[in-house]
């Protein structure tokens, strides 16, 4: 009789181990998003990074060149600076020779003074020639009688500066950038107020004549018609009998012929006309 071996395990049936190809797929995928994510982490991370050196490159490169164009303009403000100071110190020292004007012993010199003022090179009637920056040597100077042709008349014209009259002379050149500025204002100036002044005289005198240096002078004195004389100075003569050293050139007498105040350069409208006051208030 044949009799079947019993299941040693007594029934209990046992489940076969799993294959390489029951791995589970979801776990798989979890682990590919997770390393996709970090990927893009990293990318986005160095984008930043390189967008924050790029920053850091473009503010370094402006920086540098907003340090250079304010070195360049801290230059060119001291440059104006300069200039101005310049300009100051000329109206500086042009507004104290007109507050000297009003100083007795301008006005008045002494003996003493008139006597140190007279240069030996200079002849009777001259002043001696004008030193910028040094004490005039012209101060308390008589000045001699000035003669020359006076433009608009055609006629030969003599100034005597000792006959009472306190004057103003400017002696100018007609291509003289400085005179050209000057004689405008001047002229409107002198033709409104002259009559404030009925015991000072303005005569001007043209020098240094040069038709290749420009602004031929005969046009120009026709455009501008001067309210006042115009001597013709065709040798220098007259420029050399005031001592003069630039263009334009102003000096003051009083109405004994007394040289007051010499100026060389350029006079403002208001300086003009303090000098002119001065002037006028000066005992005949």
């Amino acid at each position: 009789m044949d009799i079947e071996p019993q299941d040693q395990s007594n029934g209990a049936t046992e489940s076969p181990a799993p294959s390489p190809s029951t791995i589970d797929v979801t776990t798989r995928e979890e682990n590919s998003q997770a390393s996709g994510t970090a990927r893009g982490l990293l990318i986005a991370l160095a984008i930043g990074l390189v967008a924050v050196f790029a920053m850091q490159v473009f503010t370094l490169i402006s920086a540098s060149r907003t340090d250079e164009q304010i070195a360049a303009l801290d230059e060119q403000v001291a440059a104006v600076s300069s200039d101005v100071a310049s300009v100051q110190a000329s109206v500086a020292a042009v507004d104290q020779k007109v507050d000297d004007l009003g100083n007795d012993s301008l006005i008045a010199p002494s003996a003493s003074g008139a006597s140190a003022a007279v240069a030996p090179s200079a002849p009777v009637g001259y002043l001696p020639p004008f030193e910028q920056g040094q004490p005039d040597a012209a101060l308390g100077v008589v000045l001699g009688d000035v003669t020359g042709v006076e433009y608009y008349a055609d006629t030969e014209m003599t100034v005597d500066p000792a006959d009472g009259t306190a004057r103003a002379w400017l002696v100018w050149a007609h291509w003289c950038p400085h005179c050209q500025r000057e004689l405008p204002p001047l002229s409107d100036w002198y033709a409104e107020n002259a009559d404030l002044y009925p015991n000072v005289e303005l005569v001007s005198i043209t020098s240094s004549i040069d038709p290749a240096r420009g602004n031929p002078l005969e046009p120009y004195l026709d455009e501008l018609q001067l309210p006042f004389p115009a001597i013709v100075d065709p040798d220098l003569a007259l420029a050399e009998q005031f001592g003069l050293s630039a263009f334009p050139f102003w000096v003051f007498t009083a109405g004994d012929g007394t040289t007051l105040l010499r100026v060389a350069g350029f006079l403002e409208i208001d300086q003009i006309a303090e000098i002119f006051a001065q002037l006028e208030s000066l005992p005949a």
